[in-house]
């Protein structure tokens, strides 16, 4: 009987806390999609490449404000230019 109690126990603390994903945010100025994992033929970064064939590539993704730094802040914030103050 508390052996059960004692799985029951130790099987909720996985429900409740459960694994968080590893996100690798990676960003450079004025880079544009120039990476071999865009398909650019003169990039040849093995190890970005590699990461790239085990994670999400954005394709569709635009900057959404003329500017580098209020662009960044607003993918860090999920908002848009003018509700950033930056």
């Amino acid at each position: 009987m508390k052996l059960s109690f004692l799985l029951l126990f130790l099987l909720s603390f996985s429900v409740l806390y459960p694994e968080r994903p590893n996100i690798v945010w990676i960003t450079a100025e004025d880079m544009s999609p120039v990476l071999g994992a865009y398909g650019h033929p003169d990039a040849i970064p093995p190890n970005i490449d590699a990461l790239a064939k085990e994670s999400v590539l954005y394709t569709h993704a635009f900057a959404s404000a003329p500017v580098c730094s209020p662009s960044r802040s607003c993918l860090i914030q999920g908002v848009y230019p003018p509700s950033s103050s930056t």
